[in-house]
C-alpha cells in the first residue's frame, strides 16, 4: 500500500506484522517534525503504570488502549495495527488528543523528569496499597485496600474510589501521595 496523509499524519502500511490478528495492516504514521521534547514522558505518566510502557533509550512509551499497543516515539512516529481506515482515523485522533493534552500539561508544569517517569513505571500495587488509608471499607466495591490498588494500577478503577481518602481527616495521606507520585501522578490514578 502506498504512503497516504491521514488526520495530518504521513501513514504507511504493511501487513503481515500484526500477531494477533495477521488480516491487519500495520500502521506506521509520522508527524512531521515530531512531537515536543518531553511528550512521550509526559505520555507516559498520563496513564496508570500497566496501561503504559516508557522505553528511555528508544524516547518512546507503548500505550495499552482500543485492544492494541500503540507505540509513540519522540520523533513522531506513531505504530500499530489496525482493521481499517476508520479504525486507523479514530486511533490518529485518539492519539492527537492524548499528545495535545501532553502538551498542555508540559506548558503548565513543564517537562517531567525522567527520573519520575521511571520511578512512575515501576509503582506496584503493594507500593500503592502502602499509601491508602488501609481501613478494608469495602466502600469502593473491593474487598481490600490491595485489590482497589492493584485494580487502580490496571486503570479499572479510579484513586478516587477510595471513599476514606475523600474524608478531611485523610488529608495527610492524599499530601504523602502528592510528595511521592506527584499531581500528574495522581491524576493519572483517577484522582481528578
Amino acid at each position: 500500500m502506498k504512503p497516504t496523509v491521514v488526520k495530518g499524519f504521513n501513514v504507511s502500511f504493511s501487513r503481515g506484522k500484526c500477531l494477533l490478528n495477521p488480516s491487519n495492516v500495520t500502521v506506521e504514521a509520522y508527524k512531521p517534525g515530531g512531537f515536543k521534547k518531553g511528550i512521550v514522558e509526559a505520555l507516559a505518566l498520563s496513564f496508570p503504570p500497566s496501561k503504559a510502557t516508557y522505553f528511555r533509550d528508544w524516547n518512546a512509551v507503548t500505550i495499552k488502549a482500543f485492544n492494541r499497543l500503540i507505540g509513540v516515539y519522540g520523533s513522531g512516529k506513531i505504530t500499530f495495527c489496525a482493521s481499517g481506515n476508520e479504525e486507523v482515523e479514530k486511533i490518529l485522533d485518539w492519539v492527537k488528543s492524548v499528545v495535545e493534552n501532553a502538551s498542555a500539561e508540559i506548558v503548565d508544569k513543564g517537562a517531567p523528569r525522567i527520573e519520575d517517569v521511571e520511578s512512575w513505571s515501576r509503582l506496584t500495587p503493594l507500593d500503592l496499597y502502602r499509601l491508602l488509608p488501609k481501613t478494608n471499607c469495602k466502600e469502593c466495591s473491593e474487598d481490600t485496600c490491595m485489590a482497589l490498588a492493584a485494580k487502580v494500577l490496571s486503570g479499572e478503577k479510579l484513586l478516587k474510589d477510595c471513599k476514606p481518602l475523600s474524608k478531611p481527616e485523610n488529608r495527610k495521606i492524599l499530601g504523602e501521595f502528592r510528595r511521592r507520585l506527584g499531581d500528574r501522578a495522581l491524576k493519572a490514578l483517577g484522582w481528578e
